[in-house]
């Protein structure tokens, strides 16, 4: 007899501040360094702005603001999370 499995689902995990995430995987397109965003004017604070990911635009939002969590710096190691939603 064989067993029925449950399905499973995996998970892309990250942190912001001290806090942990996941998001489905299979929501991720891609993940890639922090870019030049272009800004967008009257935008609340934690719409960084967008770019042209392949020609699509795509909206920045940095989730440390939107969570009211505490402000970071974006250097080398900063990686922007582009998912399908």
């Amino acid at each position: 007899m064989s067993q029925a499995t449950a399905p499973t689902a995996e998970f892309l995990t990250f942190a912001l501040g001290s806090e942990e995430y996941g998001v489905d995987i299979l929501k991720v397109k891609e993940i890639r360094g922090y870019d030049a965003v272009t800004r967008l004017p009257d935008a609340p604070d934690y719409i960084k702005g967008v770019i042209n990911l392949r020609g699509t635009i795509v909206p920045v939002i940095d989730m440390r603001l939107k969570f009211r969590l505490e402000r970071a710096e974006y250097t080398a190691l900063t990686v922007m999370i582009v998912l399908n939603v």
